[in-house]
């Protein structure tokens, strides 16, 4: 491996991009973006990433480095190791002028095969079953505001840390495929273990997951896979669209009846702003905070006149927080001034809504 082939890895991946699509939130402050770190247990954001320099440091535990260090502590992987989830899987030289690979150029590589979709719906099954046996994880979702049916038509998990190694072997499925996109651990261990997990379906497969910690002892909050993040939640053709910043926020509006996606955070990537670009109507529903209220605004802008920024009132920070109030439905709908709410559990999305 010469440094040209490294300083290509790094070109080729923003370091920003990787730490998000590992399922941390990342949010501007001055030239530098902020998050928890999640390498300890980061009660307050003490992570910096640095575009500029493609760095990061966390003012709490002290790690350090470039976006390679960055995916070796994040996933237990050696140099070379790292390197390949990165994109990287031959030794060969690159030429010294040899451009950066664009974003589509990397979303292609990191394309997932159709094994791939097997094994990640396979966890996801297995992820659901899991939860449904689990009477404390299902009242922590009652608690949140999450019907039964949703739980079982988003095919919500809990990852209890023990079972998918096996069971992937059972169904002989690649433990290296399900290490390069970050279900597992090198050593076997499973990324998502103590969290509820929210995949995003799509077709019959699952392409992406999500999780939320359980134990706030759990640190960060959510974490993700080692794939680009999608629009979660999001169906071609809907006329209309409901767009919100966590997974929560969008299991949500889809509990109230509404075409809905997630941003998973308040930072779209491209595709996803070419499909925002498709819609005639986006409702702009992000958290009621100033980093939440900034990118609303900049996205209002960047959509013209089909969007329109919903704000929240009342106190609440997001959707979710709303929606876990005896009235935060009715309280949504009277903020959306819609004339006719959907019933309420109803199990559809409403294209008019």
């Amino acid at each position: 491996m010469t440094r040209l082939d490294v300083e290509s890895v790094k070109r080729g991946n923003p370091i920003a991009a990787v730490v998000q699509h590992h399922g941390i939130e990342l949010r501007r402050s001055g030239k530098h973006l902020g998050g928890r770190c999640p390498f300890h247990e980061d009660r307050s954001p003490s992570l910096a990433v640095y575009p500029e320099t493609e760095s990061f440091h966390c003012f709490g535990c002290g790690a350090g480095g470039d976006v390679i260090d960055f995916v070796r502590r994040a996933s237990g992987l050696g140099f070379r190791e790292a390197l390949e989830r990165l994109g990287v899987g031959s030794p060969s030289p690159v030429p010294t002028r040899s451009p950066a690979r664009p974003p589509e150029s990397r979303e292609r590589a990191l394309a997932l095969s159709l094994d791939d979709r097997l094994t990640l719906t396979a966890a996801c099954e297995l992820y659901h079953e899991a939860l449904l046996e689990a009477p404390e994880a299902l009242r922590y979702l009652e608690g949140r505001g999450i019907p039964p049916w949703l739980v079982r038509r988003r095919r919500l998990g809990l990852a209890e840390g023990r079972r998918l190694l096996p069971y992937l072997k059972r169904r002989r499925l690649s433990l290296r495929r399900a290490r390069e996109i970050g279900l597992l651990r090198q050593d076997g261990s499973e990324t998502l273990a103590g969290r509820i997990v929210i995949p995003d379906l799509r077709g019959g497969y699952c392409g992406w997951m999500v999780g939320r910690a359980l134990s706030g002892a759990l640190a960060p909050k959510y974490r993700g896979l080692a794939l680009p993040r999608p629009l979660l939640g999001y169906e071609p053709g809907r006329r209309r669209l409901f767009v919100t910043e966590g997974p929560f926020d969008w299991l949500t509006l889809v509990s109230w009846g509404l075409p809905a996606c997630a941003l998973l955070g308040t930072q779209p990537g491209r595709g996803a702003m070419r499909v925002l670009g498709r819609a005639r109507s986006v409702v702009l529903v992000l958290d009621a905070d100033e980093p939440g209220r900034r990118a609303a605004a900049e996205l209002a802008a960047a959509l013209g006149s089909r969007a329109r920024v919903l704000e929240l009132s009342g106190g609440v920070k997001d959707v979710s927080e709303l929606g876990a109030q005896p009235d935060g439905r009715e309280t949504f709908f009277r903020l959306l001034g819609a004339e006719r709410a959907p019933r309420a559990g109803m199990q559809g999305g409403a294209d008019g809504a």
